[in-house]
C-alpha cells in the first residue's frame, strides 16, 4: 500500500472522526437574554387596540380576526410592521428569500432603522439559512436573528453527516409560527413566510391565521420569549460571518429598494394597494370577534432534551383534552393526518357518544408529502367504519402531475390546522395531527373561546368540503374505497385516488411499508 495514500487516508479518518466528535454536543455559549419589550406609550398600533379593546380589558377579553386568504394575511403581516413603534418579534419554521419574503424583510430593515427593536428566530431545518447576508442584517443594531437547533454545517456532504450523527437532536424541529407587534398584536396559526402561503404562486393553498389583541398576546410575547433565550437558540453570527457576505447593510438596503420598484407593477403588488385592510388595522376598524383564549404550546426543550421533558408538558395532551371535551362536533382541518390506532379509537368513541365528526385533509393529488399520505391512507377505511365524515381536497382539473418520492406539488393544496369545537370554542395552530407535529417538532396554537368565530371557522370548513372542491369519502356495498363529488353539478365518482395515476398510487403504497409512522 503506498504510504502516502495510507497516511492521507487515515488523517481524513481523524478529521471526520474529530468532527462528528464536534457534532455530537451542542454547544450555546455565551448569549444575550432578552424580554419582550412593553408596549410603546403611543402609536398607531396603541391607539387602534385601545379604540378596539375599550372596557373588555377587564373581562380578559381579547379580539380576534380570521386571515383566511393570503393577500389579507400578507397585508396583516406587512401593515404591523410598518406601523410598529417599539418590537418586531417572528417566530417561524420556514422564511423563505422570494418576493414576499424580501418585502417583509425590507418592511424589517426599514422599522429597525427608525429605532424598532426587531427579533427573527427561524428553524435551522425548515429555513436553511447559509448566505452571509442574514449577519449582515444581524450586524443591524436594531435586529437580532437566533437560529433554532441548527447544526454547524451550512451545506453540502458535512451538514448531511452531521445531521445524522446528530439525529437524536436535529430530528426535533420547531414548527411554530408567531408574530407580535409593539406587544399589542399577535398573529398566529398555519403560515409561514413564503409566497405560496400569501396567494403569490401558482398554488392555492388553503390556509388560515388569526390575528388577535387582548390579554392572550401577553401569553404569546412569554412563549416567544420562552424559545428565543432556550439553549436551543443560536445567534446566526455564530455559523455565519458578515465579512464573508459580497453587500454590506447600506447595500443590502439599495438591493431591497431596487427590487420594491422592480415588484411595484406586478399583479401581486397591485392587489395589495388595492387592499382596504392595511387602514382598517390601522384605524382601528377591522371587524374583531370578542371571546377568551389559551395559548397552549410545546416546551422548547422538547427539542434539546426530547425524552428528559415530561410528557405531560407536550402539546398533544392539550389536544387530548380539547378533544375529550367534545360534546357534538368536532369539525378538524389537517394538512398532514395520520391519527394512529389511538385518534381511530378516540374518534370511534367520540362517534358513538353522539359526536358529530368531519375531517378534512389533502388527498393524494393535493398532498405535498406523499410518505405522509401513505402513513394516513391505512386509516381512511376504520374512520369511515367508525362513522366519521372523511374529505379530501381536490385538485383543480388539467394539473400537471409532479409527485416525487417524498415531496410533490399541486394547484391546490390544504395548509390548515383547525379544530372546530362544538359551537362555542376554536383551536387555530400550527400542529397537524401525525406523528411528526404531535411528538417530534414543537408546535403552538390557540384555544379560543367566541361563538361567532366558531361560526365563522365552521362556515370556512363547508366552503372547503363542498363538492366542488373537496372529495367525500365512503364505502360501496363491497366495503371497499369510493370518492364523491360534483362538476358542474353533475355528480362524479371514483373507485380509486381521484386525479391520480397507478404508478403514483403505487408509490404511495410501496412507501406505507416503511415503519416511520412516528417520524411522518
Amino acid at each position: 500500500m503506498n504510504p502516502t495514500l495510507t497516511l492521507s487516508v487515515r488523517l481524513t479518518l481523524i478529521v471526520v472522526a474529530a468532527f462528528l466528535h464536534g457534532c455530537n454536543s451542542f454547544h450555546p455559549g455565551e448569549r444575550l437574554y432578552s424580554d419582550a419589550l412593553p408596549p410603546p406609550t403611543q402609536g398607531p398600533l396603541v391607539d387602534a387596540t385601545q379604540a378596539a379593546l375599550g372596557d373588555r380589558r377587564q373581562d380578559n377579553q381579547s379580539g380576534f380576526y380570521l386571515l383566511h386568504d393570503g393577500l389579507s394575511a400578507f397585508i396583516a403581516r406587512v401593515s404591523l410592521i410598518e406601523t410598529a413603534r417599539a418590537s418586531l418579534d417572528l417566530q417561524y419554521y420556514i422564511f423563505s428569500n422570494d418576493t414576499t419574503g424580501q418585502i417583509i424583510i425590507s418592511r424589517l430593515l426599514e422599522a429597525a432603522d427608525r429605532g424598532v427593536r426587531v427579533r427573527v428566530l427561524v428553524d435551522d431545518l425548515g429555513t436553511r439559512v447559509d448566505n452571509p447576508l442574514v449577519a449582515t442584517l444581524h450586524d443591524h443594531p436594531n435586529i437580532q436573528i437566533r437560529l433554532f437547533n441548527p447544526v454547524k454545517a451550512r451545506g453540502g456532504p458535512l451538514r448531511l453527516m452531521e445531521m445524522a450523527v446528530t439525529f437524536g437532536r436535529t430530528n426535533h424541529r420547531m414548527h411554530n409560527k408567531l408574530m407580535l407587534a409593539d406587544s399589542l398584536v399577535m398573529i398566529a396559526g398555519g403560515r409561514n413566510l413564503g409566497d405560496e402561503y400569501f396567494s403569490n404562486t401558482h398554488l392555492d393553498f388553503q390556509d388560515v391565521d388569526v390575528l388577535t389583541t387582548g390579554p392572550v398576546v401577553q401569553a404569546g410575547m412569554q412563549s416567544f420569549d420562552d424559545y428565543w433565550n432556550s439553549e436551543a437558540s443560536l445567534p446566526v453570527d455564530r455559523v455565519l460571518d458578515a465579512e464573508d457576505s459580497d453587500m454590506s447593510l447600506a447595500q443590502t438596503r439599495e438591493a431591497l429598494r431596487a427590487f420594491l420598484v422592480e415588484q411595484r407593477d406586478s399583479e401581486f403588488v397591485d392587489a395589495l394597494r388595492g387592499s382596504s385592510l392595511a387602514r382598517k388595522l390601522v384605524a382601528g376598524e377591522v371587524p374583531l370577534e370578542w371571546g377568551t383564549a389559551i395559548l397552549y404550546a410545546d416546551p422548547p426543550g422538547k427539542a434539546l432534551s426530547h425524552t428528559d421533558t415530561p410528557r405531560d408538558t407536550f402539546l398533544v395532551e392539550d389536544l387530548k383534552r380539547m378533544l375529550d371535551s367534545t360534546e357534538e362536533r368536532l369539525q378538524i382541518s389537517s394538512a398532514y393526518f395520520v391519527p394512529g390506532k389511538r385518534g381511530v379509537a378516540l374518534f370511534r368513541d367520540k362517534e358513538a357518544a353522539g359526536v358529530d365528526i368531519s375531517i378534512l385533509t389533502n388527498s393524494l393529488s393535493t398532498t405535498d408529502v406523499a410518505i405522509v399520505h401513505s402513513g394516513y391512507s391505512r386509516y381512511r377505511k376504520p374512520l369511515l367504519e367508525s362513522g366519521v365524515d372523511l374529505w379530501e381536497l381536490r385538485a383543480e382539473a388539467g394539473q400537471r402531475q409532479r409527485m416525487r418520492w417524498f415531496q410533490g406539488e399541486s394547484r391546490a393544496s390544504l395548509h390548515a390546522k383547525t379544530f372546530v369545537i362544538d359551537h362555542d370554542r376554536s383551536f387555530i395552530g400550527s400542529v397537524n395531527l401525525d406523528g411528526r407535529s404531535l411528538i417530534q417538532n414543537t408546535e403552538v396554537g390557540l384555544l379560543i373561546e367566541s361563538e361567532a368565530l366558531n361560526q365563522q371557522l365552521s362556515q370556512l370548513f363547508d366552503r372547503w368540503v363542498a363538492a366542488d372542491s373537496a372529495w367525500q369519502l365512503s364505502l360501496n356495498e363491497e366495503q371497499k374505497l369510493q370518492w364523491q363529488a360534483t362538476d358542474n353539478g353533475d355528480a362524479v365518482i371514483r373507485e380509486n385516488d381521484p386525479e391520480t395515476s397507478r404508478w403514483q398510487r403505487f408509490r404511495v403504497w410501496l412507501l406505507s411499508w416503511v415503519p416511520i409512522e412516528s417520524q411522518i
